[in-house]
């Protein structure tokens, strides 16, 4: 008999319930290529809900809009059966803009110390 144990951190994949919504909205026909453009769309929003944590670097000055200030963000996440680190620029409503990085790593161990590292 086979034992499967789930890793804690799968809690925080948005992927199976992203594949499940989209077949039920569009069918199983062509879902591949829906799920990956849909990825490609949203990579930075579900990066940054994918976090397990996070640490600030500091604050980011826009060059386009002097009135707006982001904040450097590194974040370790799953996704997509997956640890990443990413650099991130969120805003003063902790809602992320836009995603500078990203590596992907097969184990926590490595995610966590490019994060340590300072974001990889």
């Amino acid at each position: 008999m086979t034992t499967l144990h789930t890793h804690p951190h799968a809690a925080f994949d948005r992927f199976p319930q992203l594949r499940r919504d989209l077949i039920a909205e569009f069918g199983s026909d062509g879902i591949d290529a829906v799920v990956e453009h849909f990825i490609a769309a949203e990579r930075a929003d579900f990066h940054w809900d994918g976090r397990i944590a996070e640490m600030n670097f500091a604050v980011w000055e826009s060059l386009d809009d002097e009135d707006e200030t982001f904040e450097r963000v590194a974040i370790l996440g799953y996704f997509r059966a997956c640890y990443y680190v990413a650099i991130c620029l969120v805003g003063g409503d902790r809602h992320v803009h836009w995603m500078l990085g990203l590596r992907h790593f097969e184990s926590f161990e490595s995610a966590e110390q490019a994060f340590w590292a300072g974001g990889g």
